[in-house]
């Protein structure tokens, strides 16, 4: 009840952009399917979608403060060693250059059309006025940082890092030659490269010969995998999520003194500075902080040295799973769409909005994210729909999973979202229903509901709310004891949380009220909103 009422309060005032095609499934829960409004899949022309970036807000009355975050973090359950730069601001009187590249990108995510489906209104409103307060914003940093700057790349006209030293650091999960070139250190200078042994053993022996290549040291890594083991519990068993080597950092050593240091999303590859939408952030300041002995020093604990000769060729399985993973995201980023039909039980029509292509020698499928079987073929077009049908409306999702296989069984999925036509209202309260279905669930959602803001009042000597502990939670017992106290705060000061509760009670067939419902609630909510409407009445 807890996961789930913070879900309810966060849904709408949290949005979340990622690369089509790469939202993966996850823990299996259907209260996932309350987080749709707040999901959107983006499509690009090129490249990938790639910042790892937050942009957060803090409100108190007309009190403004600003927080961005920006690292190598995903959001999954990877185990993996990244890196993370959190800058605070507080609102300026005019605008400043560090913010243009961030303005850009909100701006670019609050276009028309840039997710699927297309963002609603209210939400691309907000984010542009983000992204107006966001221009001015001071950022705070230590005395030593002599420059901070966001580089947003592959989204307008947003100008590169200058990446020249004398001496480089390249800590990067996947490199390429051609993408090394562009970050390591000038000709004559040396560049120490940190990444993963299946990448550096690709690499040409060439330059293998001009680069110290060093890796994760294998007991380090293990024991945070052993680590994370000993958290895991019988429910939520340890899944395969990556580990080892994720973070991006580039530092250079410059010719006229000082140092710069970049923390981002950005690999050593040619498609980072070229073509994906990346986000790195810039300091510059004293070599004796930011310069690559400094940092080589601080990571030398995790790291290791590595040989190899390189030119280990790609296997064909790599070749493999590289085409089915590009298959994949070139299929997801197809428009889908959805509409709902109010029968009883209901039914839902599910079509692309143009021609799913699959490369020959693939098998696609999907299926609803709430159903298991899956329709083995693609979505079809518009004029010949597929029908979905005997489902209750807490069944109903936007959220489809597209599998892909090859001849030889490698499979993966994704899940893409439907626009949703004739939608029903208060869908999400369905679904929200069909957890409670027992009288401590409930309480525990009313409580959560109703409970105020300010709960250290509530904890003061002589609280009413204090003389109520239970399974419950506190202010509700189980012989209803509490109850009423609740209910009558909130007619007074939480009309909100009322209406929230009873639109959750709609979904409630006779029997379900009978057995989730603790008993006499339904006598005091009839007075509770009785009073309540006679008050707006007057």
């Amino acid at each position: 009840m807890g996961v789930l009422s913070a879900v309810r309060q966060a849904v709408d005032r949290v949005d979340v952009f990622a690369q089509s095609g790469y939202i993966s499934l996850g823990a299996s829960s259907d209260l996932v399917t309350v987080l749709e409004p707040m999901i959107h899949p983006v499509t690009t022309r090129r490249g990938l979608f790639h910042p790892k970036a937050w942009f957060l807000e803090f409100a108190n009355g007309d009190e403004r403060r600003y927080r961005f975050v920006c690292s190598s973090r995903n959001l999954t359950t990877d185990r993996t060693w990244d890196a993370v730069v959190s800058l605070d601001g507080t609102p300026g009187d005019q605008p400043r250059p560090v913010n243009d590249g961030m303005v850009q990108l909100l701006g670019w995510l609050a276009d028309e059309g840039r997710s699927t489906p297309r963002l609603a209104d209210p939400r691309g409103i907000r984010i542009r006025s983000l992204a107006d307060a966001w221009r001015t914003i001071e950022w705070e940093h230590p005395d030593h940082v002599r420059r901070l700057n966001v580089h947003v790349l592959g989204v307008g006209s947003n100008s590169l890092p200058q990446l020249e030293g004398t001496r480089a650091l390249v800590v990067s999960p996947f490199v390429t030659g051609d993408g090394l070139a562009r970050v390591r250190a000038r000709r004559g200078g040396e560049t120490t490269l940190v990444s993963r042994p299946d990448q550096l053993e690709k690499l040409a022996p060439a330059i293998l010969h001009e680069t110290r290549i060093r890796v994760l040291d294998d007991f380090v890594d293990q024991a945070l995998a052993d680590a994370d083991t000993d958290a895991d519990t019988p429910d939520e068993p340890r899944s395969a999520d990556l580990t080892g080597l994720h973070a991006k950092i580039v530092v250079h050593d410059r010719a006229g003194g000082g140092s710069t240091m970049l923390i981002g999303s950005a690999n050593a590859t040619t498609p980072a500075w070229t073509t994906n939408v990346e986000v790195m952030v810039e300091v510059q300041g004293p070599t004796k902080q930011f310069g690559v002995g400094t940092i080589s020093e601080a990571l030398a604990p995790l790291l290791d040295d590595f040989v190899t000769d390189g030119g280990v060729a790609e296997t064909a399985d790599e070749v493999a799973e590289r085409e089915l993973d590009d298959a994949l995201r070139r299929i997801a980023q197809t428009r889908v769409s959805m509409r709902v039909m109010r029968d009883d039980p209901y039914a839902v029509e599910v079509w692309a909005e143009e021609e799913m292509r699959v490369p020959k020698g693939f098998i696609p499928s999907w299926r609803l994210l709430t159903q298991r079987e899956f329709v083995t073929s693609t979505i079809p077009a518009a004029d010949q729909p597929h029908t979905l049908g005997s489902m209750g409306l807490e069944q109903v999702t936007p959220f489809v999973v597209v599998s892909l296989s090859d001849a030889v069984g490698r499979r993966q999925q994704t899940i893409v979202i439907a626009e949703v036509y004739d939608d029903v209202p208060g869908r999400a309260d369905a679904i929200v229903a069909s957890h409670l279905t027992e009288p401590g669930a409930f309480a525990r959602f009313v409580r959560l509901l109703l409970f105020p803001q300010d709960a250290t009042a509530l904890s003061e000597p002589g609280s009413v709310f204090t003389s109520f502990h239970s399974a419950f939670g506190a202010g509700v017992a189980e012989d209803g004891s509490g109850l009423m106290e609740l209910l009558v705060r909130a007619a007074a000061t939480n009309h909100q949380g009322l209406t929230e509760i009873e639109r959750v009670l709609r979904h409630f067939s006779p029997e379900e009220s009978a057995q989730a419902l603790p008993e006499g609630f339904a006598s005091v909510w009839e007075s509770v909103i009785a009073s309540v409407q006679k008050g707006e009445q007057t």
